[in-house]
């Protein structure tokens, strides 16, 4: 392997591979609107020598690089947020600007620079990795930012196909991520009584009744429940919102949305009842959203806003091979870790337990930002960690049956 790693070291794509990172940044790509710059990504694919490249019905973009019956899959999605405040940027979030060894712009981190990393790792994969034994796939999913892990549910359950690993390329500043906290949007809604406002103790304000509500969740939040790899979960009001008879009227009803991140071993149904008793007294409901999206292949996507938590083994071979590969490819094996955020291992791992790990370039902390960037050798370092896992991983697989 380390011939294979020298040899890889001298060929460097890193220009390439930034290049085509700026020309992806450059086409938006909001959640079901990603089909141009897919087409673009489809492209540098085929030219690259990924095979049998090809959008699924739901508007996924996937391809393959081997004939092994061993299966793995990179992951990476293609919707961005949108940009927020221009006046925040000290660029162009559109354009790709290349500044002291970073490229700027909405998507670098978040996520289309693991996925032009991963594009050339199919190139690499083919000289160097073990192609008859393995067969490596890559999967530049959509609508992950409004509803992660949906169009992995596509891939599983209506096309059968379940890989033995799935490697993530959202940002983990170099390290290895084995696991993330669950996500569940939840609505509460508190009904109060209409009243014209110069006489508001003739009616009952709905959103006074939902400011006790909300101080109550910022009193619980301490003692949420806590995992020893996660630490203790999150609860964030995310959105606030009142309907009135009219603008001089009592609100008679106030409704909240609740960003709730909770360790794996909690439930649906142990959050909801978790909502009730933090409401106290409060008369409210409660309910978990639906999300209902047309793809960019105009497929209606949807699901239940709930997302499992997922944590895999330390000693799982597919992160055995995560940590040698690094040591090979950096020369020093990156710690491993899990994410706080979320990911389409909420699918591949949470809902279907398929062995998932993350390893991708950018520091987790700039996704969503203004004035997002990843470090050019970021992109280098995790075309290489691609390219090079799948060979480890099935040294790692014949140790383990020995």
């Amino acid at each position: 392997m380390s011939n294979n790693v020298a040899k890889s070291m001298k060929q460097d794509l890193t220009p390439k591979i930034g290049q085509f990172l700026r020309e992806i940044v450059a086409i938006p790509s909001g959640s079901g609107r990603e089909g141009e710059v897919l087409g673009r990504i489809q492209r540098e694919m085929e030219m690259v020598g990924w095979e049998d490249v090809h959008l699924d019905q739901v508007g996924n973009l996937r391809g393959k690089v081997g004939k092994g019956r061993h299966s793995l899959v990179i992951d990476g999605h293609a919707d961005t947020v949108g940009p927020g405040r221009r006046e925040e940027w000290e660029c162009d979030p559109y354009r790709g600007m290349v500044k002291d060894g970073w490229i700027w712009g909405r998507g670098t981190v978040d996520q289309k620079g693991g996925v032009a990393a991963a594009v050339y790792a199919g190139a690499l994969f083919r000289e160097i990795g073990p192609v008859d034994d393995l067969t490596l796939s890559l999967v530049v999913s959509v609508q992950e930012e409004n509803c992660e892990g949906l169009s992995w549910e596509y891939i599983i359950d209506e096309e059968g196909f379940r890989p033995e690993g799935v490697i993530l390329t959202e940002p983990s500043s170099l390290e290895i991520r084995r696991g993330q906290l669950g996500h569940m949007d939840i609505i509460v809604e508190v009904a109060g009584q209409s009243a014209h406002a110069f006489c508001p103790e003739k009616g009952r304000n709905a959103v006074y009744e939902m400011m006790g509500l909300i101080d109550n969740l910022r009193r619980g939040a301490p003692l949420l429940a806590s995992h020893p790899a996660f630490g203790r979960g999150v609860i964030t009001v995310t959105d606030i919102r009142s309907e009135e008879a009219s603008d001089n009227s009592v609100p008679d009803l106030c409704r909240i949305r609740i960003d709730r991140r909770f360790c794996p071993q909690e439930t649906e149904d142990e959050l909801i009842a978790e909502i009730r008793r933090i409401a106290g007294e409060i008369d409210c409901k409660i309910k978990v959203p639906i999300y209902r999206q047309k793809s960019h292949t105009g497929v209606l996507i949807e699901g239940k806003k709930y997302f499992p938590g997922w944590l895999v083994d330390e000693e799982d071979p597919l992160v055995i091979a995560a940590r040698k590969t690094t040591a090979v490819t950096r020369g020093k094996q990156s710690p491993v870790g899990t994410w706080r955020f979320s990911t389409n291992g909420v699918s591949t791992m949470g809902r279907h337990g398929i062995p998932t790990i993350g390893f991708g370039p950018g520091r987790e902390e700039m996704a969503h930002r203004p004035n997002e960037r990843v470090r050019i050798s970021d992109l280098t370092a995790a075309h290489l960690f691609y390219a090079h896992l799948p060979g480890i991983y099935l040294e790692e697989l014949s140790f383990a049956t020995e």
